[in-house]
């Protein structure tokens, strides 16, 4: 069996990945995997978290199996932060909920139940958008439509709002509840508003993924198209990663909800089918970073401090975005790297070819995930002025490739061809 796979490549995002661990540089910059990163560029962790897995030790839970729904206590505590606790589906009833581990399975499983369902419903994704959110839908056999999103810094809203009006009803429009990943770039709540009128024109369904709540504007406003959006439509999908937002990335928490349309009087139904889709493709999810973001959310003192280190988190990130900005346009003079500073979240996208990311990689030693996507929340001062002096040579690169047809020129960074 196995003699018959020659070759397996990895896809972009793992070669990736692996180029930069065979890197020996001593002063290589690892921008791709979405993690927050501190000045000395450890990964911390919450003292919320900690204190939440003191006090569950300190009751030695059993560590028994669960059903495959999961820790519906932890479904209960993330339903209430994302959705509010007034939101008239969760008082009706008309939620259907599911612990699963992080945001990508539960992607995956939503993607699977569709399938099942309507096996001719399409999903529309965001150009760009994140790698694996695709695989996802195209694994469950689902077909993939685009929509304009983004482009050269900016949000293409008349684009996006002509596309989505070719969908069909049943379809899914997938959408990120905050810090766009890659671009950083979000919806206003005018356009949450315009993207529910064509919703329900169509008669699609929105399917909206929440994996930076707090990292943008705070915790309340990140998701607060998300919730007008859920006021405004029959029925919603909705995947919610903790990894992020509670720093428990390897714990692996995330929740998948399915809101029903009012008239709705099968959620027993639907809670049994999705209990068999997750027991197939997995049985069950680990409890650990379920159990840690309960205890914080139902323990007020918990909740208030995590609520306190998460805003320092979010601070941190809109002062580094500020630093950014600055650095790049001083070393590149008269380039507006405003887009920067203005965008949310972790991430931002370079405007630069794949060719010349590659070329940054090779040349420089810095690593980013397409298409040219930058962890702001990763770096540091110094990483900051390394990648502005090599995004500057990047584009002298270009100029001169565009007046001789050559890529060939002085490098203008300490690093280059180090």
């Amino acid at each position: 069996m196995f003699r018959n796979l020659s070759d397996h490549p990895n896809d972009p995002i793992e070669a990736m990945f692996v180029r930069l661990a065979n890197d020996t540089h001593a002063d290589r910059i690892d921008l791709g995997i979405g993690v927050f990163r501190d000045d000395s560029g450890t990964v911390p962790v919450m003292q919320a978290v900690r204190q939440a897995e003191a006090r569950l030790l300190e009751r030695n839970l059993s560590k028994t199996y669960l059903s495959p729904l999961g820790n519906l206590d932890y479904c209960r505590s993330v339903e209430a932060l994302v959705l509010g606790d007034d939101h008239p589906a969760r008082a009706g009833g008309r939620i259907v909920s599911a612990q699963t581990p992080g945001a990508g399975p539960a992607l995956r499983a939503a993607a699977e139940l569709v399938h099942d369902l309507s096996p001719g419903s399409a999903v529309w994704v965001s150009t760009p958008v994140w790698g694996h959110q695709i695989e996802f839908f195209e694994q469950a056999g689902m077909a993939v439509r685009s929509y304009r999103y983004y482009d050269s810094g900016n949000l293409d809203a008349a684009g996006m709002l002509e596309d989505l009006r070719s969908m069909r009803p049943g379809d899914l429009l997938l959408l990120h509840g905050c810090c766009h990943n890659p671009t950083g770039e979000d919806l206003t709540l005018d356009l949450w508003e315009s993207v529910a009128e064509i919703v329900v024109e169509t008669g699609a369904i929105p399917f909206v993924d929440v994996a930076y709540q707090g990292f943008g504007r705070g915790i309340e406003d990140d998701v607060a198209g998300l919730r007008l959006l859920a006021s405004r439509v029959p029925e919603l999908l909705l995947t919610v990663s903790s990894s992020k937002s509670f720093g428990i990335y390897r714990d692996r928490a995330g929740l998948l909800s399915i809101i029903l349309p009012p008239e709705a009087r099968n959620a027993g139904a639907v809670r049994r089918k999705l209990r068999d889709t997750l027991r197939q493709l997995y049985f069950m999810a680990p409890d650990h970073g379920a159990a840690i973001v309960h205890e914080i959310l139902s323990t007020p003192e918990l909740e208030a401090l995590w609520r306190s280190e998460l805003d320092a988190v979010r601070a941190r990130i809109v002062e580094l975005r500020a630093a950014l900005r600055r650095t790049i346009e001083r070393a590149n003079p008269g380039f507006d790297a405003g887009f920067v500073e203005r965008q949310q979240g972790m991430f931002s996208c370079l405007p630069i070819s794949a060719e010349e990311q590659l070329l940054m990689e090779s040349r420089f030693h810095i690593y980013m995930l397409p298409p040219a996507r930058v962890n702001v929340a990763a770096m540091n001062r110094e990483q900051s002025e390394v990648l502005a002096d090599a995004f500057a040579w990047v584009r002298a690169q270009r100029e001169v490739s565009i007046r001789h047809g050559s890529r060939a020129g002085p490098s203008r960074n300490r690093r280059a061809n180090a």
